[in-house]
């Protein structure tokens, strides 16, 4: 696939080619279900951002997913986490870890990620329905989390 079908003409240099390649690679990867080699791009991807940086959260989401995939669920809460230690500001990160603790029972850091996933929206970079969306999906995370501690003796 040449990238330079799929972006503008006009204010993409080669080097921001050489930066995105290895992400859109892995998505194509990812596509086609070859979870195990768009990690390997992702990776090589996440080495031409620099820390704190949004294309390092988009990666780090992106692994989320592809070892969520692989079904190695620790290994996706890891990855997201190293992008909420740098500092994310994305919705969808918050989200995810919090969806994981709750499927794994750990209740507490569930409720935790939910809550800083509705305090992100404030700062996040996401539109007005983007944002509704995000305040719905946390409020149902929050009735699902209370209803599990009832289920298991208030924990």
């Amino acid at each position: 696939m040449d990238l330079r079908k799929v972006l503008p003409r006009k204010g993409v240099t080669k080097e921001t080619l050489a930066t995105l390649s290895p992400v859109f690679i892995g998505e194509i990867l990812f596509k086609k279900q070859h979870y195990e080699q768009a990690l390997e791009k992702y990776r090589e991807g996440l080495e031409n951002f620099p820390p704190h940086s949004g294309g390092r959260f988009l990666v780090y989401n992106k692994m989320g997913m592809a070892y969520e995939k692989l079904k190695r669920f620790n290994r996706a809460i890891e990855v997201y986490e190293k992008g909420v230690k740098e500092g994310t500001i994305t919705p969808f990160t918050y989200q995810r870890l919090a969806s994981l603790y709750l499927d794994s029972d750990k209740l507490k850091k569930a409720s935790d990620y939910c809550k800083a996933g509705s305090r992100c929206l404030k700062r996040s970079k996401t539109d007005f329905f983007q944002e509704i969306y995000f305040w719905f999906i946390f409020q149902k995370l929050k009735r699902k989390i209370k209803r599990r501690r009832k289920q298991i003796g208030g924990v």
